[in-house]
């Protein structure tokens, strides 16, 4: 963790940013932190500041024009990190200048998504990138413009937007009263509110509504009303400090932006029971997610009348829809999930800072059977890369391939790990074998790639998956399919027409270990093997929310005390509607058949870990996957290790929620029982959601 935080702002209207940086700061102190704030010296930054002090915090109030100079004097003490909040894209480059300069660790957040346009400002924008360590951007949306806009001239951490938990206030909900929350200037877009008002006005529906806030726009907002006969209907009260109070009484909230980052009045709301009606901009639909029914074209002050009116009229479905919120906002938006996922963008700064110049990493590999081998292929195509140690419980094979690798060879990994500075660590071992050498790595600070499936125990798994999430380490697991071009491929095809139905084959030969033989010792095929299927599913088509799955076991002379079953079919619902179904044997004595069918509106796909076809009703052309998708998943945790960008596909985390899938269809076997995945993540994959985004702004 940082010795010294620092979160700084040059924003001369910080507010939505302040706000962020006071739960941030309040967040990060609950985990053992002390974070100093320091403000701009104007009547904004005072505000924020007594409310940092008010709560225990650290704030600095310095004037405006020698604000990089406090900044630079602060770093020069030792051991800083600053963290520089950007309103947008101009701001805080001097800020992140005087840090750098001074010796700090330097952070910037973009609250905004990319908005520049003028040459000149997106040169300097670039040079000033030399100054930071890593970019911190709030939404999905925002990530893929910023990455678009600076390819890999920036180190980019996705880290959403949080609140700390607020009580409600006990306040009477007003009848047909909208809520707008906001800076008063065209991007908040409260005109067009006033048109949807006007509109509503001639229908006979007589809502009121309450912006709040202040900004260059208020004067022209007072003539609109005016202009439009709204006298009686709008009010605009300036800011105001009661806003959880009157969330707590209206009606619906209106978000009408012409883009946002990923707006805190939305998550507010969201947390607070308070139905939204917004804009189909990027931040906004990130945090309402693409399923939410009441979106809108920006600018369309009709459409936004449209949903004001159906909202108004039907309170079963705004309950429905605030309660749908409300469980989005706890799965994605507190501020606890900021705060960690911030602690490992701050470590991922200081390994890029230490590793900046670094020309090789040094790996150590827990684990030197066929899939470290497989690994070991790909890693001495790397000049970068150095393999220096290897363990495994086989001294013979150990050995063996520490002569490979030019490696040192250990029985035991503490052993290893304890001889060797390495940076990252391979974990290759069976599943039974799984949890000490993670927790080993966890303990040492080390990232880890990890091979599939990551435990038999699903509570253990539960338990290093916290840890890791507590570590902030960087972690992959070599779901490889993930990596194929085809699978991108057959993505984009389903992101314009989302999978209804699929079929998963793993039909194949026992594998000769023993310990592959017993239920113990692999968890058996849908656990070991066709988990690879199951994560392609889930990559393709989103989480499962259902399975159902049935079993079958025959004794097989030449494979003695074989307990796994030797046949499995399974049945799986998705968050999005879909079903598949998922066949696994191990009776043949060859490979059969392993690939995954996926069908949608007139058009059928088929993958294997080797080809792809798609069927449109014009034939059934098969094409290669070209390139080697372990390449790509090695390369992306090399990179996410040297503190470059972090491009792995399947972390940890990731592979928890497919583990679970696998060991549900198990346990569902065994008890004859419908296993409900209430644990998971009910929603699609965060790139899926984005693709699904895009057809239906399309669509609209």
């Amino acid at each position: 963790m940082p010795e010294r935080l620092l979160l700084v702002t040059d924003s001369p209207e910080p507010s939505g940013v302040g706000v962020h940086m006071l739960t941030l700061a309040r967040s990060l102190a609950d985990r053992g932190l002390r974070p100093e704030t320091m403000w701009p010296d104007h009547p904004a930054g005072r505000r924020l500041a007594a409310r940092i002090t008010a709560a225990g915090g650290i704030a600095h109030l310095v004037p405006p024009e020698v604000l990089a100079d406090a900044v630079a004097a602060w770093s020069a003490q030792g051991q800083a990190t600053v963290h520089v909040h950007a309103g947008i894209g101009w701001e805080g480059h001097a800020l992140t200048r005087a840090a750098r300069q001074a010796g700090a660790t330097v952070l910037r957040t973009e609250h905004l998504p990319w908005l520049l346009t003028d040459p000149l400002q997106i040169a300097q924008y670039r040079d000033a990138l030399a100054a930071v360590h890593g970019t911190i951007v709030v939404s999905q949306a925002a990530a893929d413009g910023w990455r678009a806009a600076l390819g890999d001239k920036a180190v980019i951490h996705l880290v959403p937007n949080g609140l700390l938990p607020q009580p409600a206030p006990a306040v009477q909900r007003m009848k047909d009263q909208i809520l707008c929350v906001g800076r008063l200037t065209p991007q908040k877009a409260q005109r067009v509110l006033l048109g949807a008002l006007a509109r509503l006005q001639r229908q006979g529906i007589m809502a009121q509504a309450l912006l709040v806030g202040e900004g260059p726009g208020q004067a022209l907002l007072r003539r609109g009303v005016r202009r439009l006969g709204l006298q009686d209907r709008v009010t605009l009260p300036g800011p105001r400090d009661d806003v959880p109070a009157l969330m707590a009484q209206a009606t619906l909230l209106a978000l009408p932006s012409h883009f946002e980052g990923l707006p805190l009045v939305a998550l507010e709301a969201m947390a607070a029971g308070l139905p939204v009606i917004a804009s189909r901009v990027g931040g906004t639909l990130d945090a309402l997610g693409p399923d939410h029914p009441w979106l809108h074209p920006p600018g369309n002050s009709r459409a936004l009348a449209d949903l004001i009116a159906a909202a108004l009229a039907d309170p079963a479905a705004r309950a429905r829809v605030a309660q749908a919120q409300q469980t989005r906002f706890a799965a994605h938006f507190t501020a606890a999930r900021m705060a960690q996922a911030t602690l490992a963008a701050y470590r991922a700064a200081h390994i890029f800072k230490d590793r900046t110049h670094m020309d090789r990493v040094r790996l150590g590999f827990i684990g030197a059977g066929g899939i470290a081998h497989r690994h070991f292929g790909v890693l001495e195509t790397m000049p970068d890369v150095q393999v220096v140690a290897v363990c495994d419980t086989d001294a013979a094979r150990a050995q063996e391939a520490a002569a490979r690798m030019g490696a040192t060879a250990y029985a035991d990994h503490d052993a290893m790990l304890a001889a060797h500075d390495l940076d990252a660590v391979y974990i290759c071992v069976p599943p039974f074998a799984h949890g000490a050498p993670e927790r080993a790595c966890i303990a040492r600070g080390l990232p880890f790639f990890v091979e599939k499936p990551i435990t038999l125990d699903v509570d253990l798994a539960i338990e290093i998956a916290a840890e890791v999430a507590e570590a902030g380490l960087v972690t992959a697991v070599g779901y490889h399919w993930r990596y194929l071009d085809t699978m991108d491929e057959a993505r984009a095809h389903l992101a314009r027409n989302p999978a209804h139905l699929m079929q998963g084959f793993w039909i194949d030969q026992t594998p000769p270990p023993e310990w592959w033989w017993r239920a113990d010792g692999s968890g058996g095929q849908v656990v070991e093997q066709a988990t690879h299927i199951i994560d392609a599913a889930r990559f393709l088509a989103g989480d499962i929310t259902e399975v159902f799955g049935l079993a079958a076991r025959r004794d097989r002379g030449d494979f003695p005390g074989l307990t796994v079953p030797t046949a499995t079919a399974a049945t799986l619902r998705f968050a999005s509607g879909a079903v598949a179904n998922l066949s696994s044997t191990c009776l043949l004595r060859w490979n059969h058949r392993v690939g995954l069918h996926v069908f949608s509106d007139a058009m059928a796909i088929e993958i294997t870990d080797h080809d792809l076809m798609v069927d449109v009703g014009q034939g059934r052309p098969v094409r290669r996957a070209q390139g080697d998708p372990v390449w790509r998943q090695d390369r992306d945790f090399i990179e996410a290790v040297m503190g470059r960008e972090n491009r792995i596909r399947c972390d940890y985390a990731e592979a928890l929620l497919t583990h679970q899938v696998a060991l549900a269809v198990s346990r569902s076997a065994e008890t004859g029982t419908l296993v409900k995945m209430e644990e998971l993540r009910a929603d699609p994959q965060p790139i899926f959601r984005q693709a699904a985004a895009a057809g239906a702004h399309d669509a609209a």
